[in-house]
């Protein structure tokens, strides 16, 4: 069995001014800090092997933290970054909303249906995460992993793993900042132990 622990990054000034950040990247707030330093107190007694984090910096930063006094190596991969959202990141979402009316629509609507010349589809983030897992599994036999990612890439795994299709993409648990995931895998099946849950965060 593989215990996998899914975290989202903390809370970064970009999600509270409401601006996208794909590959861009907002540094953490106070809040954000605080609350991957509880998310590392809440997991202190339970023995990670090892974690894997998304080379972006709110990220890196959140595992650092979440890590703490231990001797748990922390392993970059490009391929745990978020989608990218090309001459969308940095910009405020009502800015995008306005002028990119019928993307911005489909992107949270439809996401199946989604098209631009500017970053990544959601297919293409699929192909990294659907990799990105199968490559964990066959490392870690018998391990307790936890990974740091972010918001669509994380709501993208947890539906490759339900087996769920694009359209349902945004139907599943909303994945808040700092929040954790577990799943246990057994002869290749995941159950989802619990999800999108911060009871360790303060409100």
């Amino acid at each position: 069995m593989v215990t996998i622990y899914l975290v989202r990054h903390g809370q970064t000034e970009w999600n509270v001014t409401g601006k996208m950040q794909g590959w861009g990247n907002g540094e953490l707030t106070e809040s954000g800090i605080r609350d991957a330093l509880s998310l590392g107190n809440r997991l202190q007694d339970i023995p990670i092997d090892v974690i894997y984090s998304s080379t972006s910096k709110r990220a890196y930063q959140t595992a650092e933290l979440i890590a703490g006094e231990r001797t748990v190596p922390i392993i970059k991969d490009d391929r745990l970054r978020e989608m990218s959202f090309g001459d969308w990141e940095g910009r405020l979402r009502e800015e995008i909303e306005k002028e990119f009316s019928a993307e911005y629509k489909a992107f949270w609507e439809t996401p199946h249906l989604y098209e631009r010349n500017s970053g990544e589809l959601f297919t293409d983030v699929l192909k990294r995460a659907e990799e990105m897992y199968k490559d964990i599994i066959a490392s870690h036999p018998s391990e307790t992993v936890l990974i740091v990612s972010h918001s669509i890439f994380l709501r993208i795994l947890t539906a490759y793993l339900r087996k769920l299709s694009l359209d349902k993409l945004f139907t599943q648990t909303y994945i808040g900042n700092a929040s954790l995931t577990k799943i246990q895998v057994t002869d290749g099946i995941p159950e989802f132990i619990f999800e999108g849950d911060r009871s360790h965060c303060e409100e």
